[in-house]
């Protein structure tokens, strides 16, 4: 290497900060298996693309990358950026491995890419074994061919990512070259039965728009989630020439007028491609009544409108209207006009309603000069959306977590209040039932006295005799089954350790609900009425034989 390719080398070595005898670049291994997207533009730049065109901007940082590794040489003769496959690119695109990794190097040692075919050829003469005759060795004769093409290793990758996402891969606004890479791989695929059993693969996008790649199951046969899915595809699209169509054959939804949407479309194309230097897309949805442009930034979109702003110069009436003012003193004409006046007006949606950010052309400069400027205000307000949002996802939980730990704390002293009552509510309880049973045995020897006073006095007529035995006998039946030492209705038979109710437990919880953990409005009515339920608990007695109850006082 001469002086001149020497110095080359060291100022290309600085701008990627490496050295030039490094063989490890930012903890990654240069022989280390590329990633699926830079193996695609591997071979991308292998197939003569040298990512000079406007379409090769956001693909040379990755390219960057592959000449670290020494897969692709980038020059930048008479100004313009080249990117070129090495010996070593094109080696690992025959082997799928880099010329440098020990692999290789090792004697005896298989490549990725041999252990990779080993294994699916394996596996299928394992189950093309499986219905050879017993004994036989040979395998069928209509059975596929081992997989050994990188478009093979590159499906069975697809069908890797396709399992790991979910069953659903999108490519947005591939190019001709990587769309038709991508249909060779779908093929290879299915040809090769590297698809799992029980599913098939579905995809959309063949010519246009971004490239949808499904993995379906044969058990679900309803496709209306993916008729949805190829309409969307085809009506909400960040594919350039798709886009600028769309604006070109119903420029209406720019909100300019006829003489400014030549500069309209050309403000929109200047956006697309500064958003693309930075990885990011401007598309369009058709879905609407005219197209509506937006701007896509990683997952998030935000709607675009380009305003063209109107001027207010005096009214000066015609002569029409000054006829018809002589005519009719009292009409009134419009004092002012609205004037296009070529100043466009920018607007990008932030989150939340009614929010944007606004741009407009100022007698120093033009929207077009300050396009770079918009890109890097719209990644703030992004960045500044998705901070506000997680804020307002912190104040919410935390707000909830507020919640919950009041609620708990309520539940709590409720549950507190409930379990200091309940003791209470089954001593009234047990009161209640003791002073009835009480009673009733009182009642019970009164019935029996009277019924003894009754027998004692004496009559000499008949029928009154047997009529006062009637009496008699009924009464003292009453009297046994009121009687609570005997019969059905002794206290014997009524549990001690009562189970109180919830509403037993009201008179003793103050103003807490015995249902739910809540406080409950209570009228005058009520509090009387718990107010007489605790003086009777706390005033009773058992009423001594010949002294009143205390209900009879």
């Amino acid at each position: 290497m001469g002086k001149g390719g020497q110095l080359k080398l060291a100022q290309e070595c600085r701008s990627l900060r490496i050295r030039p005898w490094q063989s490890k670049v930012e903890g990654v291994q240069i022989w280390d298996p590329l990633k699926e997207h830079q193996l695609l533009l591997l071979r991308r730049i292998g197939d003569g693309d040298d990512l000079s065109g406007p379409d090769g901007l956001d693909q040379r940082h990755s390219a960057r990358a592959l000449q670290t590794r020494r897969l692709v040489d980038i020059s930048r003769r008479g100004g313009v950026w080249r990117a070129q496959i090495t010996d070593a690119g094109r080696f690992y695109l025959d082997n799928g491995i880099h010329p440098d990794h020990p692999d290789r190097l090792s004697p005896g040692r298989a490549t990725p890419r041999q252990r990779t075919r080993t294994a699916i050829t394996s596996n299928r003469s394992g189950s093309a074994s499986s219905r050879s005759p017993a004994g036989g060795g040979a395998t069928s004769a209509d059975s596929p061919q081992p997989p050994t093409t990188a478009t093979v290793e590159q499906a069975w990758l697809l069908v890797e990512r396709l399992r790991a996402e979910g069953g659903t891969v999108r490519v947005e606004s591939p190019d001709s070259e990587e769309r038709a890479l991508y249909r060779r791989v779908i093929h290879a695929a299915k040809q090769h039965g590297l698809v799992p059993a029980g599913f098939h693969l579905k995809h959309t996008g063949r010519a246009a728009g971004d490239l949808i790649i499904r993995l379906s199951s044969d058990d679900d046969p309803n496709d209306r989630d993916w008729n949805r899915i190829r309409l969307n595809t085809r009506r909400v699209t960040t594919d350039p020439g798709l886009v600028f169509a769309a604006l070109e054959k119903n420029p209406a939804g720019l909100e300019v007028t006829k003489e400014s949407v030549p500069r309209a479309l050309d403000l929109i194309r200047g956006l697309a491609a500064k958003a693309r230097r930075r990885s990011h897309r401007v598309g369009v949805n058709t879905k609407t009544k005219n197209p509506s442009v937006y701007l896509q930034v990683d997952k998030t979109r935000r709607r675009v409108r380009l305003i063209e702003e109107y001027d207010e110069i005096p009214h000066v009436p015609i002569e029409q209207e000054a006829r018809q003012l002589r005519r009719n003193r009292w009409m009134m004409l419009l004092k002012t006009d609205r004037v296009a006046s070529g100043r466009l007006r920018l607007e990008i949606a932030r989150a939340g309603w009614d929010k944007k950010d606004s741009w407009a052309d100022d007698k120093r400069t033009l929207l077009e000069k300050r396009l770079p400027r918009i890109i890097r205000d719209v990644e703030a307000g992004i960045a500044a959306d998705e901070e506000a949002k997680r804020a307002a996802q912190r104040a919410h939980d935390e707000y909830v977590a507020e919640q919950e730990r009041k609620r708990a704390d309520e539940r709590r002293r409720w549950q507190a209040a409930l379990d200091e009552a309940r003791p209470q509510a089954v001593e009234l309880l047990r009161k209640k039932e003791f002073r009835r049973a009480y009673d009733s045995w009182i009642s019970a020897n009164e019935i029996r006295a009277f019924c003894d006073a009754l027998e004692v006095a004496g009559s000499d007529r008949p029928d009154e005799l047997d009529n006062r035995a009637r009496w008699i006998g009924w009464a003292r039946a009453a009297a046994a089954r009121l009687d609570p030492t005997c019969g059905d209705g002794a206290l014997a038979g009524i549990d001690f350790d009562i189970e109180p109710k919830p509403d037993d437990l009201r008179p003793f919880i103050g103003d807490w609900s015995p249902h739910q953990p809540h406080r409950e409005y209570r009228s005058e009515r009520d509090q009387q009425a718990i107010d007489a339920t605790r003086l009777q608990a706390d005033a009773w007695h058992h009423g001594m034989r010949g002294r009143p109850s205390w209900w009879r006082k």
